[in-house]
């Protein structure tokens, strides 16, 4: 379902931040996030995983107000009563509006963020170091395993899943998800890199 022609989508505030392209196994339990995931299996929808921040000026209800629309690809109900889901993130939005239910469930009007176009190429080819630890952590058992597709001539597919495999903070995760384009992505990236690379 296009998300271009949708408003009022269901806003699910977590301590983390989801990249598009990436994938995100999540335990649901409370009763309004419940009903939120069946209604999105009936509609066949998905709905906006967002930070959740207490510090941040730009936010209602403690909700950043850019988060990823994701589409849920699997679910699973637990014997422990929890249910499982699989979502992959699909694009990253903006998020305004918010209005809160009264079941609690917030839900707000998105808009999808399209980033300016870029000459992946030649940004590649500025960054090669990031492709070397994508690639290496791309051929590691575990993560072979997992149902993610990288495209190694996307800027913006090699900055989101680098992004997600690495140690970072949801700060900084956060950092790459608002970057203006592809260029400052991979900039703020390998910034965060060399950073880790110091500890």
């Amino acid at each position: 379902m296009s998300i271009l022609k949708e408003n009022k989508i269901p806003v699910f505030p977590l301590g983390i931040v989801v990249l598009p392209g990436t994938i995100q196994s999540l335990q649901i339990f409370e009763p309004r996030y419940i009903d939120m995931v069946k209604n999105c299996m009936i509609g066949s929808s998905g709905f906006v995983i967002t930070l959740q921040s207490k510090s941040n000026d730009d936010i209602d209800f403690g909700i950043v107000k850019r988060g990823a629309y994701v589409e849920i690809i699997d679910f699973n109900n637990n014997p422990n009563g929890l249910l499982s889901i699989t979502v992959k993130a699909v694009n990253r939005v903006s998020i305004k509006n918010i209005v809160q239910q009264k079941n609690g469930l917030h839900i707000a009007d998105i808009k999808p963020l399209v980033d300016p176009v870029v000459d992946d190429q030649a940004l590649i080819a500025k960054h090669p170091e990031l492709i070397n630890i994508l690639i290496q952590l791309r051929d590691h058992p575990r993560i072979k395993k997992l149902p993610i597709e990288i495209d190694l001539t996307s800027a913006d597919s090699v900055a989101y899943h680098l992004s997600s495999l690495i140690p970072l903070t949801p700060q900084e995760k956060q950092s790459i998800l608002e970057a203006f384009d592809a260029s400052q992505r991979m900039n703020i990236l390998s910034r965060l890199i060399t950073k880790l690379s110091e500890k």
